[in-house]
């Protein structure tokens, strides 16, 4: 519901199909958990987190990561241990580093002990840097 009341206009017609009043809300569709993360407008930079559920057994997980064209990403933690039924959340940091309306693809990969092989699917699609200059 906080993601359908974040649409702009949307408050009117969840009112009528839902009988609930949304209020403000301010979440956005890359918020969502999801099992992969685009950023329709990168503008600079951003921070998106992932909560992640381990569904097996006890294992232990290396990330690694390929960025999109034209962004930066940094992933935490880059090492980490979960236990069966409980959650890891990671944080993913993206900096623009050139302007494109280009879209562009990249990925996080989760690697297991155990031999599970996560994928999370990155696409970036405007990207804004601002780059200042020392005279």
């Amino acid at each position: 519901m906080a993601f359908l009341c974040g649409i702009n206009g949307s408050a009117p017609v969840l009112l009528n199909y839902t009988g609930e009043s949304c209020g403000i809300s301010t979440m956005n569709g890359t918020d969502l958990n999801m099992p992969s993360i685009t950023i329709s407008k990168l503008n600079q930079s951003r921070k998106v987190q992932r909560r992640l559920t381990n569904i097996a057994g006890n294992e232990a997980y290396i990330v690694s990561w390929s960025a999109p064209n034209g962004v930066s990403v940094k992933v935490t933690p880059k090492r980490f241990f979960v236990a069966g039924g409980k959650q890891q959340v990671l944080n993913v940091f993206f900096n623009a580093t050139m302007n494109s309306t280009t879209p562009s693809f990249g990925r996080i990969g989760l690697i297991g002990n155990q031999g599970h092989v996560v994928n999370i699917p990155l696409s970036v699609i405007v990207k804004i840097s601002y780059h200042s200059t020392n005279s």
